[in-house]
């Protein structure tokens, strides 16, 4: 493997802190869908009688727990990548400028 150079290694820096920001979007809008989501709710009364002797109305409000829940943890998981991959390009370009890589000959 060739040495990058240092336009190479200032791009593929750049590509991370790109990745990051893509999955901190993401984050954000799964935020948004979890706040859409706590704010559905359906009684008994839009069950009809049936529907709540059946339990419907307790169904769907474990469900629309579920869904905020995971919408919660896929958030906080898309925000611990981007956190990652911009702690990996701050790390890499703070060793780039201490010219770790170079003297190691490590890439």
């Amino acid at each position: 493997m060739m040495t990058p150079t240092g336009d190479e290694v200032e791009a593929s820096i750049q590509a991370l802190h790109r990745d990051a920001g893509v999955w901190s979007g993401m984050a954000n809008q799964l935020d948004a869908f979890g706040q859409v989501a706590r704010g559905l709710s359906l009684s008994s009364f839009e069950f009809s009688g049936l529907g709540h002797l059946a339990g419907l109305d307790e169904i769907y409000a474990s469900l629309q727990e579920r869904v905020v829940t995971l919408l919660d943890q896929g958030s906080t998981n898309f925000d611990n990548i981007a956190g990652a991959l911009h702690k990996s390009a701050d790390d890499y370009d703070q060793d780039e400028r201490n010219a770790v890589h170079r003297l190691k000959n490590v890439y």
